[in-house]
């Protein structure tokens, strides 16, 4: 039984560690998946004053992560007609600057107190997130 066992762990763990590799298979998804954590827990208390110094971290990983990704090359520059990839790269590249202004305006917003333009910033950042995958990722 032992014998048979011991297989399918091999297995098993070969099998866990590539879903990982695939799930996170370049820098910019590394970045990205890193910014949608900081995304995620900033959503959950973008309108509670209380958590301004949590909230300022998370809008400070979120900074760090699109400033690190507008760097990068999206995988859908690849399925670019060669004449495209310029303007295809710098559409892109204004989209992440575009978004980079909007999280220092949440920024402005949460460390000035005023929840009401922070929760408007945040949601403008929805806005150009959803925007931006549907242009730029690949399923």
């Amino acid at each position: 039984m032992l014998k048979k066992l011991i297989p399918l762990v091999a297995v098993a763990t070969v099998l866990s560690s590539g879903i990982s590799a695939f799930a996170e298979d370049t820098p910019m998804e590394k970045e990205m998946s890193a910014m949608n954590k900081a995304y995620k827990a900033l959503k959950k208390s973008i309108e509670d004053p209380a958590q301004k110094a949590e909230n300022l971290k998370f809008i400070a990983e979120i900074k760090k992560t699109n400033d690190a990704a507008s760097k990068m090359e999206p995988k859908t520059l690849a399925d670019q007609p060669a004449a495209a990839k310029a303007a295809y790269l710098e559409k892109f590249k204004a989209s992440m600057a575009d978004f980079g202004k909007h999280v220092e305006a949440l920024e402005a917003a949460v460390n000035a107190g005023n929840t009401a333009a922070a929760k408007a910033e945040f949601d403008k950042l929805n806005d150009l997130k959803k925007k931006g995958h549907e242009e730029f990722k690949k399923d």
